[in-house]
Formats: C-alpha cells, structure tokens, sequence
C-alpha cells in the first residue's frame, strides 16, 4: 500500500488520528489476480452530470429510493443481474442501521427502458445509510460472476466523511478491491466505480460493499444511488412498450382495433415488432411506425404484448396490458368512495357478505344460515397473504360463521408487491344485485376490475386509489346483472405498481351482497325530524341536539342532518342523533336525509328553528311561530322569565304598549292566533322597571 506525505500530521495529532487521516488520501489497491480477474477505478462524478442508465447497462442496471427507501428500478425485458442492496452495519450486539430516502443529488440518472418505471428524466434521487455506531454502517449487493469477463460501474457518495469501497470474488480467485478515495469534509461528493471482474468458474458472485470509513460531521454517511452492468460485445437488447391501447380500456365486440408500439435499440437497430394476444401472434412489423389493425375483436379479457427484436436477433417484451371487449344485454355500473368507520355487515349486507382475516391470515367469516353466495378471495400472483389490524373501518356482525357475533374488528389481509392481489366471484343472473368491496393499500397503486363472466357490458375498472408513502381506503359499490342466468361478477383487486419495494402492498377487509330479485321495486325509506319542534327558538351560541326517526322496507344506513343544505354531521344507527354545538344567531331550515340498504334516498319535511343573540343585560325578547287548529299563530316571550314591557309599531315610530310590568311567565305571554294578514309589525321589549 503506497503512503503520501500529509501536512496535517501536527503537534495534538495523535498517532491513532494520524493514520486515520493517512487512510483518507490512499487511493484503490489492485493486486494482481489468481485465476480470475478483478480491476478497479475511481473517478468524481461532476456536479449536473447526467447519467443514462439504459446506455451505461446494456446487460443491466438499478436505481434505488425513486421514492422510498425501498425503491428499486432496474432495466426492463432482461434477466436481473445486479442484486438489491442489503444493509451493513459494525457488527456489535447493540448496533442499529437504517437507509433513508434522499432527493438533492449533485447528479441526476434517467432511463427509458426501465420497470416499474418505464422511463425517468434526471432524478436526483438515491439512499443513504446511517446507524450507531456510525463507523462500517452502508451498503452490501452482489452480481453473478463466471469466467466471462464484465464490467460493472456502481454510483455511490458521500457525506461529511470518507468511505471504503471492497469488492471481492466469491471463489476468491483474485485480489479484493479496495479503495478508500471518495471522501468530502463538509458536504456531498459523488464518484463511480468501475469494476472489471470474471470469476475463475461458473457460479460465482462479485460482492460489492460500500461503507462509512471515517464521519467528519455527526451525520456524516455513504449514499448508494445506482449501478450499471456490462461486458466486452455486450449487445444492448432492444426496449418496446405498447402505446395503444392502454391498460384497462373497453372495447365493444366485433371492434377493428389498432394496436401500436415505440421500439429502439441503443447500440443496433430494430429488425421487427411482433403483437400477441396472450400466446397467440395477431401480427409482426418491420419497420416503424409499429402498429397494426386487429380485426373484429372477440368479447374477452385480453392479454396484449409487444415483442421486439433487434439485428443480432436479441430480443425483449413490453410490459403486458389488460383491456376488456364486450358485448350485450348486461349492466354494470361502479364508483368508489371513503368507507365509513363502523360497518354493520349483518345490517349492509342482507343476500349475503364476507370479512376476512378476524383471528389470522385464513380467517373467513361470512352470513350464516344461507346459500353462501360471495366466494373466498383467490389469490393473484404468488407473494403470501398476511393479516393486518390497523383498518380504517370497524366491522361487526350478528350473524356470523364460524364467529357468530364480532364488535368493531379493524383487521383484514393484505398482500405485497407488483401484480399482487385477489379475486373474488358473486353470483349474476338478469336481476339487479349490489356489491360493496372494501379495500385499501400502503406504498402503492391499486388496479381494481370487476367484470361479467359473459361479457354482456362493459367492464368497471378504477386506478385512482394510490398512495405513495401511508394508508388508503375504498368502498366499491358495483351495481350489475348479466345477460343471462349462472354467470359470475369477477373483481380483481392488485397492485398496479408499488412506490415501496418492500412493504408496499393492497388490502382486503370485507364485502357485502344484496340484490332486488324478490319482484318488488325497493322503496325509498322514510324519515322524519323529531327534536327540535318547528319554530323552536334558541339563545346564541346555542348547543342544539338533532334527533329523526327512519325506517325501511329494508334497512336504514344512515341518516345525514343539513342546516341551509349545509351538512352538520350523521348517524348510522338509531336513534338517529347528532350535536350541534356552538350555533351562532340566525334563522335555519334544517332537514334530514336517510339512505337505505340499496341507496336509495329520502328527505324529511323542513323544520325551522331561530337562534337569537344573547342581550348584554339577561334580557332577550324572543317568538316562535307554531300552529294551532290548523291556523299559524305568534307568541312572543322573554328570556328568562321577568317582567318586561312589550311594545309595538309598524314603522319602527310612534312605539304603542301592547303592556307594562308583564310578569313574563309563561301564561302571561303575548299570544296572537290567527295571524292574519296584517301590515308588517315590529315588536320590542325592555326589563321592568
């Protein structure tokens, strides 16, 4: 190991600090190899430099922390080479390490021929590890090595300190790597290194390992950002994505259809595109622009692929997309909302309904004592179902198999990772049903599809729920019937990509089925408000408690409270009853609104109420207005009970006693009835004496 003179071995230094800061301006040691080979360099990575990863891996490459931590991108249509990353740290009992995402690069990385991520323009995204003790915390990953000679390039920095590169061979056929050159006092420093390796025989690995050496700062710490594979001749496959249709679309039966492709090839040119409906070839082009006509399209879910293939006859496949062809005589129709965050599934879900996950990740109750009409959910690809119990939503049931009864349980299942998910079936025939899907995810997109087994309508599908760093919920409220008896309404609930690489994942909590097939039409419920009375007055700021009685020929599922088409609050079991505090002075029209097991809707008669300002001496003159014999009467009184003096006037002058020294108990109020058209009045009042 060469050593280089230093100014900063000065009196205070100790020995001990003195090799450390040696250590900081040693360069990468390369040894000679012993069967194998294994060369490495360092270079800086300027600041607003670029790197395109599609160029500078041709057999391979990554990017992590896009979003998260978690976050990995790699080079789409290959067999992945290079590994995540795992995390390192000293090693002692006690230590901890964690990696985080960061965003302020120095240098920025794109792509266009990537997955999840088709294609990113200059992120500055990366991750960086920290942990105690600071010292060896970063970065381990590995590539497999054989006896062909490759080059990898890794992209990594760091902050307020030094690190240490090591890359080795897993057969030990030559010299570790070592190089300690990337180090920054102050701030950030980027750098790549490359590294040629080939293994001395098949089945090996390089091991790349990238760690803090020295922190100069307290938050001192090693980034990872990127890496990049290639080998001598290395053809850099071609990269196509489908333009046309896009994921989900919906076509009617008998459609000529087009079907287009981008396609490129860094290092060569494009010798053909081929189209496939799941295995089947619908056609191959040439030349660009690469799109095709698929004539009178069958009804159907339908896989479509692009496949392109370059002149050295490598080749690579888009990412597949999903669209839906269908014909007639059916009906579906679908929307998604919050959930609520008590369900009674005895009370939603009459026909039938289901909750999954209660005591562990198997767990399936749904109605007892009927024909059992919602399926067990099927899962979609092949990660483990896990159980959660951190819903939104509280479920309960009286009804129940094998539980008969639970209260507020706020558990369901959930699976992680891309193309993840499940499927549940639901009876169809040509009556109306309902179906309510609840779900969620964590770090993710979701994919929702419900369609018919005979394709008879169009299909539902939704990719509006997403979150990239927390929870979301949905309810999914499907209204559908088929074409014809013994079919199935599908839904297909997955992940349609995961922002966090490794926890994110969607949910499934609970459904419910009802249907109109008894013949009747469902009619709306109907609901009344009992407190407060029409005409009731109230002292500003006034606490005033809403009540309204419902009922339905099937079931009531809430009922919502308005002031002046204001919604004040609602209530979802009876007695229906919600608190409205702190009501400033005013008149007001309040109503109430109940909706049944089937959605359908009501409203309750206009009940008027007037809140009047508080006086500044304990007297405040009030009136209600209420109905007697069929005729609307007036009564004006005091707040509270005293005596008082009343007087009238129809402009506001010329004040006439109606009387003086009124006790102002409440037989002794002015009362007039009927009140008839007479010209407008005014009143007043004043404490006696």
């Amino acid at each position: 190991m060469k050593k280089l003179n230093t100014s900063l071995s000065r009196p205070g230094f100790g020995k001990i600090v003195i090799i450390a800061v040696l250590v900081l301006f040693t360069s990468g040691v390369v040894e000679k190899a012993f069967g194998g080979t294994l060369n490495g360099s360092f270079s800086t990575i300027p600041k607003g430099t670029v790197i395109n990863l599609s160029s500078a891996g041709p057999v391979d490459w990554v990017h992590w922390g896009l979003h998260t931590y978690t976050s990995l991108d790699r080079k789409a249509g290959v067999i992945p080479q290079i590994g995540n990353f795992s995390l390192l740290s000293n090693g002692s009992s006690n230590a901890f390490v964690f990696a985080y995402q960061y965003s302020d690069n120095p240098n920025a990385y794109s792509w266009t021929d990537g997955t999840p991520n088709s294609a990113v323009t200059n992120t500055t995204t990366g991750v960086w590890a920290y942990g105690l003790p600071q010292l060896d915390t970063g970065f381990e990953f590995s590539v497999p090595a054989d006896t062909t000679l490759r080059t990898l390039k890794v992209y990594v920095g760091v902050f307020a300190g030094q690190g240490r590169f090591v890359a080795t061979l897993s057969d030990g056929s030559a010299a570790a790597y070592t190089s300690t050159s990337l180090a920054n006092m102050r701030a950030t420093e980027n750098g790549v290194y490359t590294i040629q390796f080939a293994a001395n025989s098949a089945g090996q690995t390089l091991n790349i390992r990238w760690t803090l050496l020295m922190f100069f700062q307290p938050s001192g710490n090693v980034t990872l950002q990127s890496a990049a594979l290639t080998a001598a001749n290395a053809n850099n496959p071609p990269f196509v994505t489908l333009l046309s249709p896009v994921e989900n679309s919906t076509f009617s039966a008998g459609t000529n259809l087009l079907i287009s492709a981008s396609a490129n090839d860094l290092d060569g040119a494009v010798a053909k595109v081929e189209f496939f409906d799941g295995a089947t070839t619908l056609g191959t082009v040439f030349s660009s622009p690469y799109e095709m006509i698929w004539t009178n399209v069958g009804a159907g879910l339908h896989l479509l692929k692009a496949v392109a293939t370059d002149t050295n006859a490598d080749f690579s496949s888009s990412m597949p997309v999903e669209v839906f062809v269908n014909g007639t005589g059916g009906s579906l129709s679908g929307s998604s909302g919050v959930p609520p965050g008590l369900i009674d599934l005895t009370k939603e879900g009459t026909n039938d309904w289901a909750h999954w996950g209660l005591s562990n990740n198997l767990s399936f109750n749904h109605k007892a004592g009927i024909v059992q009409q919602i399926s067990e959910l099927s899962p979609v690809g092949t990660n483990l179902v896990e159980r959660l119990t951190d819903n939104a939503t509280a479920c309960s049931w009286s009804d129940g198999t094998p539980v008969s009864a639970v209260l507020n349980t706020t558990t369901g299942v959930f699976r992680r990772g891309t193309d993840n998910g499940f499927e549940l079936h639901a009876p169809a025939d040509t009556a109306l049903r309902r179906l309510k899907v609840y779900v969620g995810l964590y770090g993710a997109q979701g994919n929702f599809q419900a369609y018919l087994s005979d394709f008879s309508t169009k299909a539902f599908t939704d990719t509006s729920l997403s979150n990239f760093f927390d929870n979301t919920y949905a309810v999914y409220t499907l209204d559908y019937s088929a074409a014809s008896s013994g079919q199935s309404l599908i839904v297909r609930y997955r992940a349609l990509t995961t922002f966090d690489q490794e926890f994110g994942n969607v949910t499934f909590q609970a459904a419910t089925l009802v249907g109109t097939n008894a013949g009747s039409p469902n009619t709306p419920p109907t609901v009344n408000i009992s407190s407060p009375t029409n005409g009731e007055s109230f002292v500003a700021p006034a606490n005033i408690s809403l009540a309204a009685s419902a009922s339905d020929d099937g079931s009531v599922v809430k009922v919502e409270f308005f002031s002046n088409n204001t919604k004040l609050g609602e209530s979802t079991n009876a007695p229906y009853t919600v608190f409205w505090n702190g009501v400033p002075s005013g008149t007001y029209s309040l109503t109430a609104k109940a909706t049944d097991n089937l959605s359908a809707t009501s409203t309750s008669t206009p009940v008027y109420i007037t809140v009047t300002a508080a006086s500044s001496n304990g007297f405040e003159l009030q009136h209600q207005l209420f109905t007697t014999n069929g005729a609307l009467a007036l009564k004006i009184f005091p707040t509270p009970d005293q005596p008082y003096v009343l007087e009238m006037s129809p402009y506001l002058s010329n004040w006439v006693a109606i009387f003086t020294n009124q006790t102002g108990a409440s037989g002794s109020n002015y009362i007039e009835t009927p009140l008839t058209n007479k010209p407008g009045r005014f009143f007043r009042g004043k404490q006696w004496p």
